[in-house]
């Protein structure tokens, strides 16, 4: 059984279901969960950092005609939230906000049983859509344009049906949602090992030598488990032995990865693209502007503070690898507040004669806050 990470992100997303309600008891690797919403109460929520848990939990003001706002902290008061609210009013709320960013005030009846999003930037919204559909008192209906990390909604659909609700889709552009549904009996849900906080403990491997990972499921549908198709092309190296990963270098060459589905991938990949002599390719790029940082610029600039170029041409990001031989001097760069900047960043060490000091380096505190201890373990 996995261990819950004590992450900022995870700690969010308990402290917003307390604030609905819920009851949440933790013991080891198991959580129990008990509901009790009440459609007649005003809530104000705090999602902290985490985008996921803003767009998700804002879909919950839908079940409700009081008054629900939402709120934040740190780098998310500044990523704009205008699919958010353009999906709330088409669906019957009045939302107050600055600029389309947070706090939401969000109030009204809900009343529109078909709305029209746009999925390019985000999947996240989509994830609380369909959640909250089935509690509705009506039939949903919704169309999305151009929807990106596919995975993610398919884990989605697929942990509803878990907990027999029932959804449909059309070649991931219609999604159908029937309302008054309701959850008969208690549910035991396995949460599958996060492959986003894998990869860069593969990449490490891929770097440094070999590796061995517990916990991850082989069969999993995280969009991040592509990080194994890089491993093939990279010429790495990967193996599946009695449910465990086995991961080691190879003779690493250049590789191109479309990285559209998948965006959390870039910063593992640039950091094991650097390593490898030649040039390497991740396209995708247009899915890195919103993120903890303008994450394609962070990364163009921090690399370059150790003499690793990389190139933005039009939706792809070009990485001159180093030498076979090089090494990196070492230097000082900073994580921009980004969880996976801090940990992209430790990977080059890996290749660094001399230490490589990251400024604001507690931002992986949002999602992995056992890295740099899991780091030196695999390093020491």
């Amino acid at each position: 059984m996995n261990q819950i990470t004590v992450c900022d992100d995870v700690v969010a997303a308990f402290n917003v279901i307390e604030r609905l309600g819920a009851s949440v008891q933790r013991q080891g690797g198991l959580v129990h969960v008990q509901s009790d919403f009440n459609l007649e109460k005003k809530y104000t929520i705090n999602c902290g950092e985490a985008g996921l848990s803003t767009r998700l939990f804002s879909a919950f003001s839908l079940l409700t005609d009081q008054p629900f706002t939402v709120k934040g902290e740190g780098s998310i008061l500044n990523r704009p939230m205008d699919m958010v609210v353009d999906a709330l009013e088409q669906m019957g709320k009045q939302v107050n906000c600055i600029d389309g960013k947070l706090p939401l005030i969000i109030s009204g009846a809900t009343k529109c049983n078909s709305l029209n999003i746009d999925g390019s930037t985000s999947s996240q919204l989509l994830t609380g859509l369909l959640i909250v559909a089935p509690f509705l008192p009506f039939d949903l209906t919704i169309n999305v344009e151009n929807l990106k990390s596919i995975p993610y909604v398919e884990m989605t659909m697929d942990m509803m049906r878990d907990f027999s609700l029932e959804i449909e889709h059309h070649d991931f552009n219609t999604f159908f949602v029937k309302g008054n549904q309701s959850i008969q009996r208690s549910t035991v849900y396995d949460i599958e090992g996060d492959w986003s906080g894998a990869a860069f403990l593969i990449v490490a491997a891929l770097i440094g030598g070999e590796l061995k990972l517990s916990g991850l499921q082989r069969n999993a549908i995280q969009a991040d488990r592509a990080i194994l198709d890089v491993v093939t092309k990279a010429n790495g190296y990967y193996a599946w032995k009695e449910g465990e990963l086995y991961v080691r270098r190879g003779n690493l060459q250049p590789f191109h990865f479309d990285a559209t589905h998948c965006p959390d991938l870039f910063p593992p990949l640039v950091a094991l693209a650097a390593t490898i002599e030649g040039q390497s390719s991740i396209a995708g790029v247009h899915r890195l502007t919103h993120k903890e940082s303008d994450r394609a610029q962070a990364l163009i600039d921090e690399f370059a503070k150790l003499d690793i170029i990389l190139e933005r041409q039009g939706d792809e990001l070009i990485i001159n690898g180093l030498q076979k031989e090089a090494v990196i001097a070492g230097g000082i760069v900073h994580s921009h507040h980004d969880h996976r900047m801090a940990m992209a960043l430790s990977l080059l060490a890996l290749r660094s004669e001399s230490a490589i000091f990251i400024e604001a380096p507690d931002a992986i505190r949002k999602s992995y806050p056992l890295f740099y201890q899991d780091f030196e373990r695999i390093t020491a």
